[in-house]
Order: structure tokens, then C-alpha cells, then sequence
């Protein structure tokens, strides 16, 4: 991923859980950023559910490095996470938001 663009994220996790409350997040500089059901798009095939999440600008521009990424869910009380994994956040040489002009 790079800083400062508008990347779609997919994530993926061996349970069905596209019924249930889900928190995708992402920690970079001692900051966590946590994405909740209204941002992510799920679907579910074979047991596996397929996490979509478009991160904006801002967002990506908050992160350097690196970062790291989990999933929680929980339904009826039964919560499950997954392994923690790290991606590459890779730097740019204009900083900040860009428009369009």
C-alpha cells in the first residue's frame, strides 16, 4: 500500500462471518485505526468471507512503514480475531492530499 492514495484493501477470513459485527484494524505509528461494519463490503463463499475496504487519503497518509492488520467479529457472544499481519506502507514523495484540478 501507499501513502496517500486510495487503495481497496481485501482481507480475508476462514469463517462465514458476514452476518456478524466485524472491526477490521490497522495500527502504524502507535496509532489505530478500526473500521467497523458501515465501511467494510463482505461476502461469503465456502466458509471464507472476503473483506473489501477502500481507505481514503487521509487515512493512508496517517500510516508509515509499515502496518499491521487484524479482524474481530463477534456474534451471540462468541468472538474470534485473526492473526496479526503485517503490509509494507510505502512512502511518496508528495506529501499530503492531492485534487484534482
Amino acid at each position: 500500500m501507499k501513502r496517500g492514495t486510495t487503495p481497496t484493501l481485501t482481507l480475508t477470513v476462514d469463517a462465514d462471518i458476514s452476518d456478524w459485527t466485524v472491526y477490521a484494524s490497522f495500527k502504524s505509528n502507535g496509532e489505530v485505526f478500526t473500521f467497523e461494519n458501515d465501511r467494510l463490503q463482505m461476502t461469503a463463499e465456502d466458509d471464507v468471507t472476503t473483506i473489501l475496504l477502500t481507505l481514503t487519503q487521509e487515512e493512508t497518509l496517517a500510516m508509515q512503514g509499515s502496518a499491521e492488520v487484524q479482524v474481530r467479529a463477534i456474534k451471540n457472544g462468541t468472538a474470534i480475531a485473526t492473526y496479526i499481519q503485517r503490509i509494507d506502507v510505502d512512502r511518496i514523495l508528495k506529501d499530503g492530499v492531492i485534487d484534482e484540478l
